[in-house]
């Protein structure tokens, strides 16, 4: 008997069985209510806690930024500050370099200055009468002196017929220049003699009472000038020769 109400109750045609609950509406409100609450905390909680773990909130991080920006402001203005005062000295140096290169550049014309007043003194130095023994062709004065310039060097000679001439002296001048190089002695004849001709054989004369010749020649690298021979020419003879050492 036992059996069978156990293979009824089991199989497809056994009697269906509702289970209703036995809470009314109210209570299920309350439940619902205190589940959402529970809820609610716990995601406030885990709020808070993320809050605190993660870093300050909105306020704190507006004020952070707030503090850096005043920061920056400060920073900003101090750096304005040093850049004016900065572009002041900078004109303040410009103006002292723009003085000081004046200065320079005047002290280099009355430099130059200076050196054509004694050039124009010696030479009106040399313009003096002549002694009572000089007659003819007389070499008044005669220098040489290196260029910075052009590297060259420069010669200035002064030639004049003493007494008082009648005529005009027509011919030449030529200079042989003697000079070392590595020990050995060589002569530079100016001008060159290969340019030269017989009715010019040398820089022209042409004068009554006196005339400046000057120009410039080189040297070969590692070469000293030691002396300077003068030779006045006319009509294929020569009139006058003189030696200067150096």
């Amino acid at each position: 008997m036992k059996w069978k109400l156990f293979v009824r109750n089991n199989s497809v045609s056994a009697p269906k069985v509702t289970v209703r609950s036995s809470l009314s509406w109210p209570v299920r409100f309350i439940v619902v209510f205190l589940v959402i609450a529970v809820a609610a905390a716990a995601g406030f909680g885990i709020y808070e806690f993320g809050r605190n773990f993660g870093g300050p909130d909105r306020r704190e991080l507006l004020a952070d930024v707030e503090k850096l920006n005043a920061q920056l402001r400060d920073v900003s203005a101090e750096r304005d500050r040093n850049a004016a005062q900065a572009a002041a000295f900078e004109s303040e140096l410009k103006v002292e370099k723009a003085a000081q290169d004046q200065l320079m550049q005047q002290v280099t014309t009355l430099e130059a200055e200076q050196t054509r007043l004694q050039g124009d003194l010696s030479f009106f130095e040399s313009l003096l009468p002549a002694g009572k023994g000089d007659k003819g062709i007389v070499i008044r004065s005669f220098r040489v002196q290196p260029d910075p310039e052009t590297s060259q060097m420069r010669y200035r000679l002064l030639v004049q017929q003493s007494g008082k001439p009648d005529k005009d002296f027509s011919g030449s001048v030529q200079l042989r220049v003697s000079f070392v190089q590595n020990g050995r002695g060589f002569t530079l004849q100016i001008p060159d003699p290969t340019g030269a001709t017989e009715a010019e054989p040398g820089l022209p004369l042409a004068f009554r009472h006196y005339q400046r010749v000057e120009g410039g020649f080189s040297l070969p690298a590692g070469a000293v000038a030691r002396s300077v021979q003068v030779r006045i020419l006319a009509g294929g003879a020569t009139q006058l020769q003189q030696n200067f050492n150096l």
